[in-house]
């Protein structure tokens, strides 16, 4: 399945709170049929489930704190490749 990142176009939208990211996601996936990956709806929904990852994130939310950015490039990782077979990118 990674390899098959390697063939997928991926686009990152960055910015601050607030700059529009979701809303300039959203036209590109109605647009071109794209997946939208957001890493704090992945965190989230993480911390949601009561996995053990989910629980350090929390404590580490809670705190105030800065996930680590390995953990933030796993996860989307993981969810890049969970989604390569039904996306268009």
């Amino acid at each position: 399945m990674e390899e098959k990142l390697k063939k997928t176009k991926i686009i990152f939208v960055v910015g601050g709170p607030g700059s529009g990211k979701g809303t300039q996601c959203e036209k590109i996936v109605h647009k071109y049929g794209y997946t939208h990956l957001s890493t704090g709806d992945l965190l989230r929904a993480e911390v949601s489930s009561g996995s053990g990852r989910g629980k350090r994130l929390s404590e580490i939310m809670e705190k105030g704190q800065l996930v680590p950015l390995e953990t933030v490039l796993d996860m989307l990782r993981d969810a890049m490749v969970a989604k390569v077979e039904s996306s268009k990118g």
